[in-house]
């Protein structure tokens, strides 16, 4: 399907709710490709340490009692190291979802995930390019067939890489490789500094591409409201950032 060069990981969560800040994940699925054609699948339900809302539970079917005797996200934490780090990254919404959830939680127990040279593969960015649906719509489109077990992890990352591997059939001009489709969905920003461009140059400053500061440059900030920054340092952001902002603070 794709041509890789390393291995890259599909994933889907599912949470006990939408917030990224106060919100936790109770289902990883996962399943990890590899150069050399083989693939491993992973799948863990998590204690979240907080009650599931019932609005949440009516949506993906897992409930308190469900998740009360399984491991809690901290116990996962070795598997999940060898899991993702030195791997590309692929699902459906990944991007904007997936991803900020899972570096909040590895934040949480004292993990990082490093985006920095991380390829996207994000099935979503691709249908909204062409055709903005859901992986419901997508899947009976590219597949030709109903996803009858929406919101369960594994089930949806499957139905994730079907999608891409249909997309990749109906679209003459979709890439195959992590990198030209990492390229294609977010074009490159030759201004970014870091790979998720939360700070760009401007005139050759270094300034915030995010929030109420966007626009300000790290000088600006450091001499008006350094709290900003010492914020930027204390909160989830790539260790490439916080290094420009150290040295701006120092």
């Amino acid at each position: 399907m794709l041509k890789i060069k390393k291995p890259i990981v599909f994933f889907d969560l599912e949470t006990t709710g939408i917030d990224q800040h106060n919100d936790r994940i109770i289902q990883i699925g996962a399943i990890k490709f590899f150069p050399d054609g083989t693939e491993k699948e992973y799948n863990w339900f998590v204690n979240p340490n907080i009650p599931i809302p019932k609005e949440s539970s009516a949506v993906h079917g897992i409930t308190d009692e469900m998740v009360k005797a399984k491991p809690l996200l901290g116990d996962l934490a070795s598997e999940l190291s060898e899991l993702f780090y030195g791997s590309d990254l692929g699902g459906f919404n990944i991007k904007y979802y997936d991803i900020p959830m899972l570096q909040k939680e590895f934040a949480r127990i004292g993990l990082a995930l490093n985006l920095e040279g991380v390829k996207i593969v994000d099935a979503m960015m691709i249908f909204k390019l062409k055709e903005p649906r859901t992986l419901a719509v997508a899947y009976e489109k590219y597949c030709g067939k109903t996803l009858t077990n929406a919101h369960d992890a594994m089930s949806d990352i499957h139905a994730s890489i079907e999608v891409l591997a249909g997309q990749l059939k109906h679209y003459g001009d979709i890439p195959d490789s992590p990198e030209k489709i990492h390229e294609y969905c977010f074009p490159f920003d030759p201004d970014a500094y870091d790979s998720e461009a939360k700070l760009r140059y401007v005139d050759n400053e270094l300034a915030i591409n995010f929030g109420k500061n966007r626009g300000k440059t790290l000088k600006q900030l450091a001499a008006t409201d350094p709290s900003y920054l010492t914020w930027i340092l204390n909160g989830n952001f790539s260790e490439k950032v916080k290094q420009a902002v150290r040295e701006i603070l120092s």
